[in-house]
């Protein structure tokens, strides 16, 4: 059975709306960045959520940590952080630009079940969430921010419908800078869909299953296809995706509890306490303790 970490996890109701009360709507959000963390001050520490955040800094600086990997912020970054992320971020006071939140299902009403899966930078947790823009895309999609903002505010006749159409827009502009920069071309594939499924199934059973055979023989695939499918999208083994997920969630274990390494072993399902410290080292280049005092948001 999983042990729970002390991490809160936001829904979008939990933040201010544009009259400073609670949010009115559960499934869409949108706010000049500025307004939103003076009236939110709550998410200021580490934190998740049960929604997509998209977030566009216009002016400011800073450091933005998204699962523990920490991104410069400055005027022209664009990030996209998924459900499950933790983040936090450390920033000017006189950061800005736009964020937005929207639940899956909210998109998916005007769209095909598998839309957000085919966007490059929601097909896997391995996309990556961090976007450099230049002059003319910081404008472009600045005012892309803005009608989505103009929309939500006038709440004209059938506003979510035309939101859903403007972010369809944002997330194919979107696409293009980010299959641009990452250099790679878009992926509409069957194997995505896999591999979106293959990780459901780590994220729910990493801790009690640690055989990749059990992860094949759920998908009704071969060991062979888990591993090409893998490759395919984004260049790793099944193997390392499963490494990857047990590191995630020692490192929120290490940083998020105050429980002793060797519970936190325990916890994860490993039986030899140094064998997980000597992993954790191996991956993390620090052992378990040492991380836990070096990481700057341990209280």
């Amino acid at each position: 059975m999983k042990k729970m970490i002390n991490i809160p996890v936001f829904n979008i109701k939990n933040f201010q709306d544009y009259n400073n009360c609670m949010s009115f709507d559960s499934n869409f959000y949108i706010r000049p960045f500025n307004d939103h963390i003076n009236v939110n001050l709550f998410i200021e520490k580490p934190h998740g959520h049960d929604f997509y955040l998209i977030l566009l800094i216009t002016k400011g600086t800073g450091t933005h940590s998204i699962d523990y990997e920490e991104y410069n912020v400055e005027p022209g970054t664009l990030f996209i952080v998924s459900p499950g992320q933790v983040h936090c971020w450390n920033l000017s006071d006189d950061a800005d630009g736009y964020v937005l939140f929207f639940k899956k299902e909210y998109f998916l009403i005007d769209f095909g079940h598998d839309k957000l899966m085919k966007l490059p930078f929601f097909k896997s947790s391995y996309s990556i969430p961090y976007l450099k823009l230049d002059v003319k895309e910081i404008a472009v999609l600045n005012a892309m921010f803005e009608n989505i903002n103009k929309e939500y505010q006038k709440h004209l006749f059938s506003y979510h419908e035309m939101i859903r159409l403007h972010l369809n827009i944002l997330f194919l502009e979107l696409s293009r800078v980010y299959s641009k920069q990452q250099d790679e071309g878009l992926v509409y594939s069957y194997e995505v869909i896999q591999l979106n499924r293959f990780e459901k199934l780590v994220n729910e059973h990493f801790i009690e299953q640690k055989s990749l055979n059990f992860y094949a023989s759920q998908m009704n695939i071969t060991m062979k296809q888990l591993g090409y499918l893998c490759k395919k999208v984004i260049n790793k083994t099944p193997s390392e995706i499963l490494l990857d997920r047990t590191i995630l969630e020692a490192k929120r274990f290490v940083i998020h509890t105050d429980m002793s390494i060797n519970a936190i072993a325990d916890a994860l399902n490993y039986n030899d306490d140094s064998y997980f410290i000597r992993f954790f080292k191996k991956v993390c280049h620090l052992t378990p303790e040492q991380y836990r005092q070096s990481f700057k948001w341990h209280s």
